[in-house]
């Protein structure tokens, strides 16, 4: 019989294998719906309230800085009262809730410092310190501005005007020159600071700290999925041998033909498991990802026909293949890669294929 007949032969096997082909259909679904509840997941940042009621420029200024930070761990909202703010906080909708009432510009300089703003928090909170010391950090650099501006006005030998700076050949020095150079200061690399970002090797465009989560957790799924179907793949082979399948054959053809029969489980696999990262939008180059999808296909050929050849029950194999997904979620990075703790685990994880899969992206 010639390899490409057996070949149809065990597809049309396959194809009456309801169990199987029903899990084939499953898993594009279930992968969709996964992607798309994490697209749908809304900012994750600590939600944090804060309600303005002051004319005072200073809480004023605060109040809109607060509003407008992007780069934090924390989202502050708008409250148009105390009773909402309070009420928000007691629904555990928000972490902590400032209010800000007092005229925080001429209380700090009369030199009070204590009490100068209400804070409104969860009883569930761990973060009441931080939020403090960010929302404390930008009121003193506002301070420190109008500090700066209220000593250099004081300064009489510094020129302000044009009239005045054109007699010491200078340029005039304004508020706004003022609140330039300080901000520039502040934004110089002087400082340490942390920059965080979310990185993806996704080509085609830039994607947002949810979605570039997403799409390693949809290959390690993926990676576990054809995993599965590499071993129904040995059981059906090695059904095949035991049932007398290939007995008229020789060892070597005995061993090719075996070996086609797990092909033609992997290979439909892999295609449902293209197109399932298709639905999701998350393939990044077609040819990139079928040579993956290929090497990987093989690479699980060539593990299980190891691992056939090591253990010759059908009992102990099924034994197995749990421990075999096991150390794949522990030593690959399927759901994170736990070697960055642990560098001992790098030499484990070079005899799972999934590894090799995984590395491509």
């Amino acid at each position: 019989m010639r390899l490409h007949t057996f070949f149809l032969m065990q597809l049309k096997r396959l194809w009456k294998n309801k169990l199987f082909l029903v899990l084939l259909l499953l898993f594009p679904v279930c992968l969709y719906l996964l992607s798309h509840s994490f697209q749908k997941e809304e900012d994750s940042r600590i939600l944090v309230g804060v309600c303005l009621d002051t004319e005072d420029e200073l809480a004023e200024t605060l109040y809109e800085k607060l509003l407008d930070l992007e780069d934090s761990l924390f989202s502050f909202s708008s409250f148009a009262s105390e009773d909402e703010l309070i009420k928000a906080v007691q629904s555990n909708q928000l972490e902590c809730g400032y209010l800000l009432r007092k005229d925080l510009g001429k209380e700090l300089d009369k030199n009070r410092l204590k009490n100068l703003i209400t804070v409104y928090v969860s009883e569930n909170t761990t973060c009441k310190g931080i939020i403090n010391e960010l929302v404390y950090a930008n009121l003193f650099e506002e301070y420190s501005l109008s500090l700066l501006q209220d000593c250099l006005e004081e300064a009489a030998h510094l020129p302000f005007t044009e009239k005045d700076a054109a007699l010491f050949s200078l340029p005039p020095v304004t508020e706004e020159a003022i609140e330039k150079s300080y901000r520039s200061q502040l934004e110089n690399g002087s400082t340490f600071r942390f920059d965080v970002e979310f990185i993806s090797k996704q080509k085609t465009e830039p994607l947002s700290g949810t979605t570039a989560a997403t799409v390693p957790l949809l290959r390690g799924f993926t990676a576990v999925f054809l995993l599965l179907c590499g071993f129904l793949a040995m059981l059906a082979s090695y059904n095949d041998e035991k049932n007398g399948v290939f007995a008229r054959l020789g060892r070597g053809r005995r061993f090719l033909f075996s070996r086609i029969t797990m092909l033609a489980y992997l290979l439909p696999s892999g295609l449902i498991c293209l197109l399932g990262l298709a639905l999701c939008g998350s393939l990044s180059h077609l040819g990139t990802e079928f040579i993956a999808l290929i090497g990987y296909l093989f690479a699980l050929l060539l593990f299980y026909t190891i691992l056939g050849t090591l253990i010759h029950n059908h009992t102990v194999l099924c034994a197995a293949f749990p421990m075999v997904v096991l150390c794949t979620l522990i030593f690959t990075p399927v759901l994170v890669d736990l070697s960055a703790f642990f560098p001992w685990i790098k030499v484990v994880r070079y005899v799972l294929p999934s590894y090799y899969y995984l590395l491509f992206f």
